[in-house]
């Protein structure tokens, strides 16, 4: 059992013993912001889940992208600079209202696009391709492929058999992948958590591009949050039981 989970039933068992109802408000608030940081720095891969299992778990942003209007991608790009690399994440053709109206499933393509993932950071511009074939992917089935950078600077192409994209089908053949891009294959070291990047892939969004200029802050958002609004829980119930003693004095 996971650590959260452990949490949250300790957390109904002391809910339980309490009747007052602002305490309850306050214990209620601390303890989401506690499992919000517990999801985050806890965040774990489950050889299970699907790409946008994993995506979604840790609260990634995601994009809608496209070229025709006619099937939408939901594209992630994020630096996690505690592991010192990217994060990219490609749903091509995903379940959403926006592809089920526009008949995507039919007519759309569910194929990875497997190049032309371009990072651009300061003057140079790094092509990251995934080293899959996607007609090979079988529906239902997940697997794990290396990737390859090319570099402008050295004018070299640096590829690594490494499991670094993680690619997965559904059912219906729409496919799906995470891809982590280790910042040594960038050959720079200027790379950090406030480097400024932009990713962009013209076969998926044509001139659409992801900028990000430090870490992701999606997984503490909820943990603010919940700090905040407990905080005010908090003063405001202590104030008033400060009143009602002294006004009983």
């Amino acid at each position: 059992m996971e650590i959260r989970y452990i949490f949250i039933e300790l957390f109904k068992l002391r809910l339980n013993k309490m009747k007052n109802i602002r305490k309850k408000i306050i214990v209620f608030l601390l303890a989401l912001e506690c499992l919000a940081f517990c999801i985050s720095f806890n965040s774990k891969v489950y050889a299970s889940w699907s790409p946008a299992s994993e995506w979604k778990e840790n609260g990634y942003p995601t994009e809608d992208w496209t070229t025709d209007q006619f099937t939408y991608h939901q594209i992630g790009f994020i630096n996690d600079p505690k592991n010192n690399q990217l994060l990219l994440y490609v749903d091509i053709c995903p379940d959403s209202k926006t592809n089920r109206n526009s008949h995507g499933y039919e007519g759309g393509y569910r194929q990875l696009q497997p190049s032309a993932y371009n990072i651009n950071v300061g003057n140079a511009t790094y092509s990251v391709n995934l080293d899959v074939n996607p007609w090979n992917i079988q529906n239902g089935k997940s697997g794990y492929a290396g990737i390859g950078v090319w570099d402008p600077q050295t004018n070299q192409y640096k590829a690594t058999k490494d499991n670094l994209c993680h690619y997965y089908a559904d059912s219906d053949g729409r496919q799906s992948a995470i891809i982590k891009i280790p910042y040594n294959m960038f050959n720079r070291d200027d790379l950090n958590g406030s480097t400024k990047m932009t990713m962009q892939n013209p076969n998926l969004g044509g001139n659409t591009k992801i900028t990000i200029s430090g870490a992701s802050t999606g997984p503490y958002i909820p943990a603010i949050i919940a700090f905040v609004l407990a905080s005010i829980a908090a003063i405001s119930y202590y104030h008033k039981r400060k009143l009602v003693r002294h006004e009983h004095q």
